[in-house]
């Protein structure tokens, strides 16, 4: 992964846009989607732009670029047809610690913009890192038919009553199996059921009641493609896991980003067991045979659920 994706406050921003075209307004329109401050210089403006500007959603300076515009900014888009210009600016940029991304000219580039699927406050970025621009619209085209259009209401909603659950459930695993139940229910993708949703799931939750260990054990293929969509998600499911040291690394990243991870020890068995007996949902990647898998799970003493996948 050569470029790191990052989302920015827009607060934060001071951007300057070089250049009053079609490819300088889509700039500045996907600017404006922020709270950034947009700065357009350029002899001449688009009537896009010409109305922005006389709106004051943006700053325009009539006229030529120049050295000092980049002082106080925090990134720059480029979008002029003189590629002495471009690279020019792309130097100062460097020197004047500015992140500029210059149009069609990845090698001037200190950052580029993905392709977004926006559903705010749910945003979806895809980058193909430069190398194949059509392959990443088919996936946004794609994306964009199945990601719901009131997925931003939804996730308002849930962000209004994070507070809420704070309160009622006491600990970290208890709020993500309320939230995880609330989405996985097909009412939460219905924007007028959410509330009684909310309030039937969070007057049944009980703090009393204390959440289970599990082990899930999975039969790892060395295709991440070969996957089950059960393993996938026992995957993202689980506090800790624990893989053998011949597992691709594509599969480990599939697990939950915030689970912790380790390589399997000579006593397997005793590890796994350490964190069941914490009660802690164990997720343990490994390619040996049924056999052996069977025996893993009747050397495991703990009294509790066991769920196993084999891949396709």
């Amino acid at each position: 992964m050569q470029y790191f994706p990052i989302f920015v406050d827009g607060k934060q921003l001071k951007v300057l846009v070089v250049g009053g075209g079609e490819v300088a307004t889509r700039k500045v329109e996907l600017m404006l989607k922020t709270p950034a401050a947009v700065t357009v210089v350029s002899p001449d403006l688009s009537p896009c732009l010409t109305q922005l500007a006389h709106n004051n959603k943006i700053t325009y300076i009539k006229g030529f670029y120049e050295k000092s515009l980049l002082n106080d900014k925090q990134l720059v888009f480029v979008a002029t047809e003189n590629n002495e210009l471009n690279k020019e600016i792309s130097k100062d940029a460097t020197l004047a610690n500015v992140l500029a991304n210059v149009v069609d000219s990845p090698a001037l580039c200190h950052f580029i913009t993905p392709s977004i699927v926006d559903r705010t406050p749910m945003t979806f970025a895809m980058s193909s890192e430069g190398m194949s621009p059509v392959l990443l619209r088919y996936w946004r085209a794609k994306l964009e038919t199945l990601i719901p259009h009131n997925l931003g209401e939804i996730a308002k909603f849930a962000g209004e009553k994070r507070q809420q659950v704070k309160d009622t459930l006491d600990n970290v695993a208890k709020r993500r199996d309320f939230w995880e139940s609330f989405f996985s229910s097909s009412r939460s993708e219905d924007t007028q059921q959410l509330d009684d949703l909310f309030e039937a799931l969070i007057n049944a939750a009980d703090n009393q009641i204390e959440i289970a260990p599990e082990l899930y054990i999975i039969q790892t293929p060395t295709d991440p493609d070969s996957l089950t969509l059960g393993a996938l998600r026992h995957m993202q499911k689980s506090d800790i896991a624990i893989f053998d040291d011949n597992i691709n690394p594509d599969i480990v990243e599939l697990i939950r980003r915030d689970a912790e991870r380790e390589t399997a020890s000579t006593n397997t068995t005793a590890q796994i067991e350490n964190y069941l007996n914490k009660g802690l949902k164990v997720c343990y990647l490994t390619q040996k045979s049924i056999p052996d898998i069977c025996s893993l799970k009747n050397s495991i003493k703990s009294k509790i659920h066991i769920k196993e996948f084999s891949h396709r």
